[in-house]
């Protein structure tokens, strides 16, 4: 029998999910699973929580100084992390070397002799009521690839990538069975981390399975490496993307397997900066766990990461709940100062009125020893957070929609998407200096009722357009909707190749007559009504009617007195401006 369950929106749309969670879920409980007083999925309604793991294996390459990890103790960070006002508790379970539960899989490090950090915390938490979602790293499995190093991702020339796995390989069969002891001690589910293909050169994977399976796949052998002018490297890309997918969606199907009720997430990188290196698209690789999860960190993204990552995942997941992972250190992950309360207060607030639900993380010392300092003030913010529940989850203000398109990121962006990540970051940086409530829409989902959520859409620099794309911007525009055109948008092939003419001309009314190859343009905008009249003399000789010109004219005045204004404003009515950004010489066909 099937069930259909329509979900319609609410005030708060993640409510709205978990309680049609609760009704499906209610018949799936398994005895000792954690189900906590309420029965519906952990994550329901959660604000904020805490991910706590040791800090130095990263570093070590499997050399470890005696004493590593030896205070990480599992009931006490349940308690600490409880007081501190964590509705739940994502503890690192495994590592790159080590796991911290008992396992036939993965040893564990010499200094906790036979005890079982996991163990520890799920007993504590049942006690205190505290979800515990098990950390498991995937990406750099150090311990599996000394035993196999055969499993290692490797370069076109067939040289292995030490540090990276690939995906295809009987890799797979670890995880799970790793999985499934972890699903033995009743945790309440899993955050995987991370399903990347690598941020940089070297690039992967040319290994055999991956040979095998491109080959099946598109009846021909994989390209001989980075080729931006073949169309196999397309395929290629297609093919890094199909593999991660594959490869999230067996892992959730699996635990699913095990336990209908236990979540799913994934570290989630489709999102600036990065880019096809790792192996992940914004939409595609966003919801094939219960809810996404990213990461905000000022220290590395900068203080507009917290508002831009938090729209981009609801926009990647409409309907679901998204998390953003934030810490308490001020430089780096593993960095043991702590940031000063009113820092972290603003970073988490700013993610939470944009509606997500917000870990905490705290990397620990080497040992393992919890910072008091760092707890009280974690505290004091998650409380605060708490009493204020009702302030967060209310449906965002849509003002502007900043278009991403991930097939320009790939073949406009190719291996330095950096500068062109710079337009739609810029958009997003016009948004939030405005006040402007904004969101994300992408290529890969593109509707027009996506688009008529917003009055205004911006396409920053969007250089790929397909007949499609175009043909729904034409409909927005028709309906009443605003589209705000920059850059070189609509300007190459689906190949990242210079067109002759726009794929937006007829919507613009203008054509192409030039891009401007320079990255910086100076502008002046006083003096544009002088520069029409001079063209307008010429075209009086070309015999153009009074009332064509005045219309001319007549436009131009106006635009001369919002700039007059607006440059007025700031006291320098002259001044001119640096702007940093591709730029296209238009001329207007039937654009007044």
């Amino acid at each position: 029998m099937k069930t259909t369950v329509s979900i319609t929106e609410s005030p708060n749309t993640v409510l709205s999910v978990c309680r049609v969670g609760m009704i499906l879920f209610l018949s799936l409980l398994a005895p000792g699973v954690w189900a906590g007083t309420n029965q519906s999925p952990w994550f329901c309604g959660a604000l904020v929580g805490m991910e706590v793991g040791p800090t130095g294996a990263q570093f070590a390459g499997g050399k470890h100084a005696p004493d590593y990890a030896r205070n990480f103790n599992g009931a006490e960070i349940a308690q600490r992390c409880a007081a501190a006002n964590a509705e739940y508790l994502v503890l690192w379970v495994r590592d790159g070397d080590f796991t911290f539960h008992d396992s036939k899989q993965v040893p564990r490090p010499a200094s906790f002799g036979d005890r079982d950090v996991l163990r520890e915390a799920v007993e504590e938490g049942r006690k205190l009521d505290l979800p515990i979602i098990a950390y498991c790293q995937l990406q750099y499995p150090a311990h599996e690839l000394r035993q196999h190093p055969e499993w290692k991702a490797r370069q076109a020339n067939g040289e292995p990538i030490h540090h990276l796995v690939c995906f295809n390989t009987p890799y797979t069969n670890v995880v799970k069975a790793l999985l499934a002891e972890m699903m033995a001690y009743g945790i309440a589910g899993f955050h995987l981390d991370m399903v990347d293909q690598g941020f940089g050169p070297p690039h992967g994977c040319w290994c055999d399975h991956c040979q095998t399976l491109f080959q099946a796949e598109y009846g021909r052998p994989m390209p001989k490496g980075v080729n931006w002018e073949d169309e196999d490297w397309d395929r290629m890309l297609q093919f890094r993307y199909a593999t991660s997918d594959r490869f999230e969606k067996m892992l959730t199907d699996y635990v699913r397997s095990l336990d209908a009720r236990a979540t799913v997430d994934f570290n989630y990188h489709g999102n600036p900066p990065f880019s096809w290196e790792v192996g992940q698209t914004p939409v595609r690789h966003a919801g094939n766990g219960d809810f996404v999860t990213g990461e905000a960190g000022m220290w590395a993204f900068g203080a507009l990461s917290a508002s831009f990552n938090a729209e981009w995942y609801r926009a990647a997941t409409p309907g679901k709940p998204f998390q953003v992972a934030v810490q308490r250190g001020v430089r780096m992950y593993h960095d043991q100062t702590t940031r000063p309360l009113n820092d972290m207060r603003w970073e988490m607030f700013t993610l939470l009125a944009h509606g997500a639900f917000v870990t905490m993380i705290d990397k620990t010392a080497y040992d393992g020893w919890l910072d008091p300092v760092a707890y009280d003030r974690i505290g004091e913010l998650l409380g605060e957070a708490r009493a204020k529940r009702a302030q967060f989850g209310h449906p965002p203000v849509r003002e502007v929609g900043i278009y991403f398109s991930a097939r320009s990121r790939d073949w406009i962006g190719r291996d330095n998407p950096a500068i062109w990540f710079q337009s739609v970051q810029g958009a997003h940086k016009a948004c939030v200096y405005e006040h402007l409530g904004f969101g994300f829409l992408f290529d890969e989902n593109l509707s027009l009722d996506n688009l008529k959520q917003f009055p205004v859409v911006c396409l920053p620099n969007t250089g790929i357009l397909t007949e499609r794309e175009v043909d729904l911007f034409r409909r927005y525009v028709e309906d009443g909707g605003k589209l705000l055109v920059t850059g070189h948008s609509g300007q190459f092939d689906r190949m990242g190749k210079p067109l002759t003419a726009s794929t937006l001309e007829g919507l613009i009314g203008a054509k192409v007559k030039g891009r401007r190859g320079d990255a910086d343009s100076w502008m002046r905008f006083r003096g544009i009504k002088t520069a029409v009249e001079q063209k307008a003399a010429v075209k009086r000789k070309a015999k153009w009617s009074e009332v064509e010109l005045e219309e001319v004219l007549g436009d131009y005045d106006a635009i001369q007195a919002v700039v007059d204004a607006a440059l007025a404003s700031n006291g320098h009515p002259n001044w001119p401006f640096l702007v940093r950004g591709p730029a296209t010489i238009y001329e207007p066909t039937t654009a007044a």
